[in-house]
């Protein structure tokens, strides 16, 4: 018995009908954000420790904070850090950012408003699904102040070329 080739164009054309359909399908309705309106959602680690990070520093904002970026399994190894301290808004200027993966370590500094004492901070965060799932504060040397760091001159522009 041989499949003529109409028979088997057809057949060919249902079954990628069938998987395409199957892929929508499993993309409208997947259980890792069906239902799911957080703020990380859809957006990079990056975007999503950024997040968490100006709403924490806001006035009361570490409760909220932890509402909307954290899930309830987050492994936080810094409980009593500054950002998980509902108080007034605290100042902090972010030096550096590096992410890797769904790993984002931010380096910054953090005003003094809820603990009397200014801090560079070295806090390291793992995403997954938009929220944090673990966050370790690394490091924190006490500084007297925080202030934005300057911008700084690009070695290449002053190069004669």
């Amino acid at each position: 018995m041989r499949i003529k080739t109409k028979h088997f164009e057809i057949a060919s054309v249902l079954v990628g009908l069938a998987l395409a359909a199957n892929l929508a399908h499993d993309l409208a309705t997947n259980p890792r954000w069906a239902g799911d309106n957080g703020p990380g959602v859809g957006k990079l680690p990056k975007q999503i420790v950024a997040g968490y990070l100006d709403t924490a520093y806001q006035a009361g904002g570490a409760a909220e904070a932890e509402k909307l970026y954290f899930t309830p399994k987050t492994k936080d190894l810094s409980p009593a850090a500054v950002d998980r301290q509902d108080g007034p808004a605290v100042t902090h200027h972010i030096r550096k950012v590096l992410g890797e993966g769904m790993v984002v370590m931010v380096y910054h500094c953090v005003g003094g408003e809820r603990t009397g004492q200014a801090a560079e901070i070295v806090d390291i965060f793992r995403t997954w699904n938009g929220r944090v799932a673990e966050r370790i504060q690394a490091a924190a040397q006490p500084v007297e102040r925080c202030e934005p760091t300057k911008p700084r001159k690009n070695p290449l522009e002053s190069s004669v070329m």
